[in-house]
């Protein structure tokens, strides 16, 4: 291992195969950012909208 670019190489791929499984939730978890961020934006809107909402009402 006295080759500086084989070394890299080999970390390369050594760190390739371990994050490579993970890489198949980004497409869940940039999803699961877009739809939280939504929610807040909504929730805010809401908010400013229609006021501050009354939890009294809602209880039975």
């Amino acid at each position: 291992m006295n080759n500086p670019i084989l070394t890299i190489i080999l970390i390369t791929f050594l760190l390739l195969l371990v994050l490579a499984p993970f890489a198949g939730l980004a497409p869940l978890l940039l999803m699961v950012l877009i739809l939280g961020v939504g929610w807040a934006v909504w929730l805010l809107l809401q908010t400013l909208v229609f006021g501050a909402a009354d939890s009294s009402s809602d209880r039975t």
